[in-house]
């Protein structure tokens, strides 16, 4: 076998990170297998976490992002696989005042260097420079060979830097064109930036600069042995047909199931299980709109997670803290029965779906009528009670209770999870 010294030192590099696994291994650059789990992934911790917090953090959470190594280093003495993401914008530039972790331990800007390249901005038809109508960041010219360069060797440095397993990479799909480059560039707006060629990107649409940027930059990055995770939004926009799916290693996608339109759900769960498939690594992030203590919305979105759970599938939802914990969290249903090869395959009738694991099942309400279903024998359906932010002492409030059914009746937009024996 030979070995270049640049794969070695890849190589050597990868060992040194705790749980990263090559192939052949059950990791995913260090995200676990969690086949027969619920893995649940954090967003930013907080930095003043006590001695309780963290512990819980690193036993309990596969992993987090935004974390400086000094606190990174803390979770690992508890758990020395748990891993850690790097955060970065995509296809923006951070505006000056806002910040991220430039070397690992500080909190910084590369605008000082970025700007004096006026050519790797995205520019209106009047020259000016693009910002987002949302927070100010800049859009930037993903076609630029200059621009590509600087973004792969700046985020592979920090990343080394900060220990990080990989990327989260914000802000990354092209639907947010529309949402927030298009008041000043009308050029963006709605399908156009999936329809016309750009001068600017040398002849091509804004989604196959996207796909030609993302496979480059994951290439790259991957080959120093970390994972790259754009933000892919929820997956609700028809419109938007970019290939997000074979272009990084992963995707968050944000928002998942938070829509009241059931071709739209099935349409981003059907693009979602895309990368399951392939055993990418997916992290969905919803919300809970209502408060920690909406019971009914936590249970479907962990119901829809388990749908479409994979080996490398993980969930995160708050409401006020992101440090929070729910007793559903630590469901043992076991493997699931089959893999999931398509939406088709979970339908029970129309927007009704199910998936089996050797320990239960789950059912979701895809519909605005309420559906009832039967189990096909005696289950206990699990009942979510407490739950919420984590206090210091390390040990979240909350428990689990068991009904046993043999019928369930399912509200609009809701999900059970049964267990087939009695906890």
């Amino acid at each position: 076998m030979t070995c270049t010294i640049r794969s070695l030192a890849v190589w050597m590099f990868a060992l040194a990170l705790p749980g990263l696994a090559w192939a052949g291994g059950t990791d995913r650059f260090g995200f676990p297998d969690v086949s027969e789990r619920i893995g649940v992934f954090a967003d930013q911790l907080p930095n003043g976490m006590s001695d309780g917090q963290a512990r819980f953090s690193a036993t309990h959470y596969v992993g987090a992002q935004k974390l400086v190594l000094p606190i990174t280093r803390r979770l690992r003495r508890y758990k020395p696989g748990f891993v850690v993401i790097h955060y970065h914008l995509g296809i923006w530039q951070q505006q000056p005042r806002h910040t991220f972790i430039v070397d690992g331990r500080r909190w910084g800007n590369d605008w000082p260097e970025v700007t004096r390249h006026e050519d790797w901005f995205w520019h209106n038809a009047r020259g000016e420079r693009v910002r987002s109508s949302s927070d100010g960041k800049y859009l930037m010219n993903i076609a630029h060979p200059g621009f590509r360069e600087y973004w792969k060797r700046s985020i592979a440095r920090q990343c080394r830097a900060g220990r990080y397993q990989g990327v989260f990479l914000d802000s990354s799909s092209v639907d947010m064109l529309h949402a927030e480059a298009r008041q000043m560039d009308p050029r963006l707006k709605g399908r156009v930036a999936v329809r016309t060629r750009f001068k600017e990107l040398g002849g091509a649409t804004w989604r196959e600069a996207y796909e030609s940027f993302m496979a480059g930059l994951t290439r790259y990055l991957e080959e120093q042995g970390f994972a790259t995770i754009p933000n892919i939004n929820a997956q609700f926009t028809t419109w938007d047909t970019t290939d997000y799916f074979s272009t990084a290693s992963g995707a968050f996608v944000e928002r998942a199931w938070m829509t009241r339109n059931a071709d739209d759900w099935v349409m981003a769960n059907r693009r979602v299980l895309r990368l399951v498939r392939n055993d990418n690594i997916v992290i969905f992030q919803p919300y809970l709109r209502k408060g920690d203590q909406d019971v009914g919305m936590r249970t479907y979105l962990l119901a829809c997670y388990l749908l479409l759970k994979g080996r490398y599938t993980y969930i995160n939802y708050f409401a006020r803290k992101v440090l929070s914990w729910y007793p559903e969290y630590e469901v043992n249903l076991g493997k699931p029965l089959k893999p999931v090869p398509d939406m088709d395959d979970l339908a029970r009738g129309r927007n009704l779906f199910q998936r089996q694991y050797a320990r239960g099942e789950v059912w979701v309400n895809a519909g605005n009528k309420a559906r009832s279903v039967e189990p096909g024998g005696l289950a206990w359906r699990v009942v979510p009670e407490g739950g919420g932010p984590v206090p210091g002492d390390g040990k979240p409030a909350g428990n689990l209770r068991f009904e046993p059914v043999r019928k369930i009746e399912l509200g609009p937009w809701s999900g059970a999870v049964l267990l087939y024996e009695a906890p």
